[in-house]
């Protein structure tokens, strides 16, 4: 029997080192099912929804840096796949996504599920094409793996239900997948490098932000800032480049990070900015002058006016900057935060004479209690601001979410494809009830293809992070409530196991049995609802909003849809 298209795209998968392909079957792809089936190179993982196929693609590109792979079928299938597809181009990672779409006379007819799946794709990925011919398979494909790879985004490639089933072209070009890995290198001017240093000699209080731009230049940083004196601050998304502990390192920026952290932001004289694009104007401080270092040129300036702009890899500029900067002998303003930092995290340890569940002690306990070669996947929502000041990474600890899409429902579908990534490092999703409950279907695939995840749920029916958004609006707190089942029980009908926790001297106990099921294993963590997160930075109108919410909250009438 002749090769098929469906055939040579799994070919080329294979030969481009891809392992799994997330997603549902469906009738415009039914014979690229029947190409996985035949071969035992590239594992085709069922999901129970699309969405969550595309979040475990991402969260194995943001893990390996690999291409990852999901699919769909037309329409709906490939709809399903686009809140996914975001997280993966938002964090700027390669995936590669299939669609089907039906046969070629028939597009622009009108038949049911029909879409413009191009269009529909348009926005969210780097490279966006529809193969309409055999002829034309090998240089679509290829040209989508160069762009996920060299551009670190979303490849979409949709084929029609007829090409799929037609013969496969010739010999594919030897070396093809030779192209993919090619970098150029930016090098800035070595008079700015220059320029820069001159700023930051003369300057006593320096604070470095790093993010994500700074993996695997630790060394490199951590030299430069020891040589500096200067306190080292992370971005959510970069919170496991560096031990949580190290002594330089006083926590996270912006809302979800630490009052250490932000102060020595705000209180710095020159700010030097490696491999970050934070977002938030309001949390850089005001007339200092700021270094920044970023492998695009367009994201430099882009938040706040930069006084001297360092165009590259941190990896190339960081040496060279140190050169230009005098060891400083001057360590107070360093002294000064770590004092402040210490004070901060021992006031962590605050377990209550109620004895319930606070999710800092929680997050705390977690950290303390996994591996250090542990994978943390975190839901959006107020668990990441939990996970990101309480848990403290160690060793080789990984910390993943969704970190500029910022979407609920991450953690459980990114935990399956971290796992399948890393079949022997222990795998923790941490979740909010809210974010569980979104894709909770895809525990089963967990449970089907024996994938020992540990899965914590931060259960305090509510959508809570949505009621500190109201609050912040002066609003009393409105549609946040939610109903949900018991979380073992549903686990245990899935055919995985788990516990109830209520009391934080339990949560050891239930570490420990987490880790050592052979099945997924859900901790449905009673966390205290009235357990209330402080902003690191509260400016007069942020109090007097909460505070008109408090009042207006108490004299609201409940509404029927919050009885």
């Amino acid at each position: 029997m002749s090769r098929t298209v469906s055939d040579r795209i799994v070919d080329f998968l294979a030969e481009r080192k891809v392992e799994q392909v997330f997603g549902i079957p469906g009738d415009t792809i039914d014979s690229l099912m029947e190409s996985l089936r035949k071969q035992k190179a590239v594992h085709f993982v069922v999901m129970r929804h699309e969405e969550a196929g595309a979040f475990a693609a991402s969260a194995q590109a943001k893990l390996t840096g690999n291409l990852a792979v999901c699919v769909g079928c037309q329409g709906p299938g490939a709809i399903h796949l686009l809140n996914g597809l975001y997280d993966a181009a938002m964090d700027h990672v390669p995936v590669l996504a299939i669609t089907g779409q039906i046969p070629r006379d028939e597009i622009g007819t009108g038949k049911p599920q029909e879409i413009d799946q191009l269009r529909l794709f348009g926005d969210v990925a780097v490279y966006n094409q529809e193969v309409r011919s055999p002829d034309n398979l090998e240089a679509v494909l290829s040209r989508a793996v160069q762009e996920a790879l060299c551009r670190k985004g979303v490849a979409h490639v949709s084929i029609p239900s007829d090409v799929m089933r037609l013969s496969a072209p010739g010999q594919p070009n030897v070396g093809e997948e030779e192209r993919f890995r090619i970098h150029a290198i930016v090098r800035s001017p070595h008079s700015e490098i220059r320029r820069a240093g001159e700023i930051l000699n003369r300057s006593s209080r320096i604070t470095v932000l790093y993010g994500e731009g700074a993996r695997g230049s630790e060394a490199l940083l951590l030299a430069l800032s020891w040589r500096l004196n200067a306190p080292l601050v992370h971005t959510t998304r970069s919170k496991d480049i560096l031990p949580s502990r190290h002594p330089s390192v006083m926590g996270g920026i912006g809302l979800m990070g630490s009052r250490t952290a932000n102060h020595a932001i705000q209180d710095c004289d020159a700010l030097l900015v490696v491999g970050s694009d934070f977002a938030f104007r309001e949390y850089y401080p005001e007339n200092v002058p700021v270094v920044q270092i970023d492998i695009d040129p367009s994201r430099i300036g882009r938040r706040v006016p930069v006084t001297v702009a360092l165009p590259g890899e941190a990896r190339e500029i960081l040496p060279a900057l140190s050169e230009e900067v005098r060891e400083r002998t001057d360590c107070s303003f360093l002294e000064r935060m770590r004092k402040e930092r210490e004070k901060e995290i021992s006031g962590r340890i605050r377990i209550k004479e109620d004895g319930l569940l606070h999710p800092g002690d929680l997050s705390r306990i977690i950290g303390e209690r996994s591996p250090e070669n542990t994978l943390f996947l975190v839901d959006a929502g107020t668990v990441t601001v939990w996970a990101n000041n309480c848990l403290d990474i160690r060793g080789t600890q990984r910390f993943m979410w969704s970190a500029n899409l910022g979407s609920l429902g991450f953690a459980l579908p990114a935990a399956i494809g971290a796992k399948f990534a890393a079949r022997t490092r222990p795998v923790v999703a941490l979740t909010g009830d809210g974010g569980f409950g979104m894709l909770l279907g895809d525990l089963s695939t967990a449970v089907r293809y024996h994938l020992p995840i540990v899965v914590v749920v931060y259960n305090n029916g509510a959508y809570q992070f949505i009621e500190y958004e109201e609050a912040a609006e002066g609003n009393p707190v409105f549609g946040t409530k939610i109903t949900n089942p018991d979380f073992v029980a549903l686990a245990q009908a899935f055919g995985a196991d788990g516990c109830t926790v209520e009391r934080p001297e339990e949560v050891p106990r239930s570490l420990e049995a987490a880790f050592a099921s052979p099945v997924p294993y859900v901790i449905d963590a009673r966390v205290n609802p009235k357990e209330l997160y402080i902003p690191p930075l509260l400016t007069p109108g942020m109090v007097m909003a909460f505070a008109r919410s408090q009042i207006r909250s108490f004299f609201a009438s409940p509404s029927e849809a919050e009885g």
